[in-house]
């Protein structure tokens, strides 16, 4: 199970609480967004990043582990933050199974875990819409 703030990729600032209401068609998406690619000069490890890294491994206390974490955490961001992407909320808070997120998600079966149902007509859609707007190099199987 991954938590939302790590499977959001979003720094704790920046979360907020998921709208309750689902997207119009599409059950348990709640929120879509577009981040742009945001330039950067290159990647880098931060000598204070080193450091920590260090700290962690010599002296292992949770200071020094939670320093290292958030650090190489807003390192991993900042490198994700260098593509364009979309950032799709999902929550299946109101479904019969919520923990079963990522079974749900992938309809692992199709009666069990049926909720996930409106996020692969999502994802169904989008590609679709992405296909219709854009020149793609068809490949002949």
């Amino acid at each position: 199970m991954v938590g939302w703030r790590t499977s959001s990729i979003r720094r704790e600032k920046e979360l907020v609480k998921p709208p309750s209401q689902s997207l119009d068609g599409y059950k348990h998406v709640v929120d879509v967004e577009y981040c742009p690619p945001v330039s950067s000069d290159g990647p880098h490890f931060p000598l204070e990043a080193a450091k920590a890294k260090a700290a962690a491994k010599n002296a292992p206390n949770i200071k020094n582990t939670v320093e290292y974490h958030e650090l190489m955490e807003e390192e991993m961001i900042q490198g994700l933050q260098k593509l364009g992407w979309k950032k799709i909320d999902v929550s299946f808070h109101s479904s019969l199974w919520p923990f079963f997120a990522h079974n749900n998600i992938h309809v692992k079966n199709e009666w069990f875990h049926n909720a996930g149902a409106g996020v692969i007509a999502h994802v169904a859609d989008t590609l679709k819409q992405q296909e219709s707007s854009s020149s793609f190099i068809s490949a002949s199987l």
